[in-house]
């Protein structure tokens, strides 16, 4: 049987490579030298840099207007990094608080952030429905919840949501030291939510620097997606619309399938 020698991890573990498998073994005491078997390798767990490197190899993708456990189960078991509810109660797909809750539950369990989407809300109601249901980041759609912005970052984690129309221009903007500042840019079409798009060509991307990058939403579907990330480049994509059933709402199963394989197809 082959010998090994492995050092002891701060925890006491002891991990060695052989053969390019992962092996590990019982707590050890600091100067131990073990052997370990080759039958062990099937207990090995992936490392958090293996999964964040797998993250890294194709665009992040949010599925937005998530509004069920059901649906964020499906959306985060297919590999959805950010699941996002709206929250604002003139959509067809708002939830309420304990269902935004329930889904965040349900995302968190699978390795995905939960997002509340909010339109011209003031501070205060953020910050309580944040809370309310457990989110990891809010999303600012609208004048009024994007003035909230300096009280918000300091409590919270944003996507601040800037809208394009239909050649591809801006129609708002952030300034360089607070978009530092936010987790995302999230460029939208003019009216978010409607399942447009814009004109990808004629778009120049965000020259402002936000702490991950920016997503493209708009109108993407199973059909453009690698199109539009291959125009533009973005750190992630946005799809809410272009995965839902037939009732404009419940999330296709076949749709989530479909998109998540198109964009893991992507090296961007």
């Amino acid at each position: 049987m082959a010998m090994a020698s492995v050092k002891i991890s701060p925890s006491g573990l002891a991990v060695m490579q052989q053969n390019g498998s992962l092996k590990r073994s019982l707590h050890l005491q600091s100067s131990s030298i073990i052997t370990v078997r080759a039958s062990m390798a099937s207990q090995s767990v992936e490392s958090s840099t293996t999964k964040e490197d797998l993250k890294k190899s194709h665009p992040v993708v949010k599925m937005c207007g998530i509004s069920s456990a059901r649906d964020a189960a499906l959306a985060a078991e297919a590999g959805a990094n950010l699941i996002g509810m709206i929250l604002w109660p003139g959509s067809k797909r708002s939830v309420s608080h304990p269902v935004a809750k329930e889904i965040a539950k349900v995302a968190r369990e699978y390795g995905a952030e939960p997002v509340g989407v909010f339109v011209d809300d003031d501070a205060n109601t953020i910050l309580r429905a944040s809370d309310a249901c457990d989110l990891e980041l809010v999303q600012l759609h609208g004048d009024a919840s994007r003035e909230t912005l300096p009280v918000l970052l300091k409590q919270s984690r944003i996507i601040y949501v800037l809208h394009a129309d239909e050649n591809g221009k801006l129609l708002n903007n952030i300034g360089d030291d607070e978009c530092s500042k936010v987790d995302w840019l999230l460029v939208d079409s003019a009216k978010g939510g409607s399942g447009k798009g814009f004109n990808w060509k004629k778009f120049k991307t965000p020259t402002v620097r936000s702490k991950c990058g920016w997503l493209l939403a708009g109108g993407l579907n199973t059909e453009n997606v690698c199109e539009a990330a291959a125009t533009l480049r973005p750190q992630g994509v946005d799809v809410s619309s272009g995965i839902c059933g037939p009732n404009g709402i419940e999330k296709d199963p076949y749709k989530i399938s479909s998109f998540m394989s198109m964009v893991k197809s992507l090296q961007l």
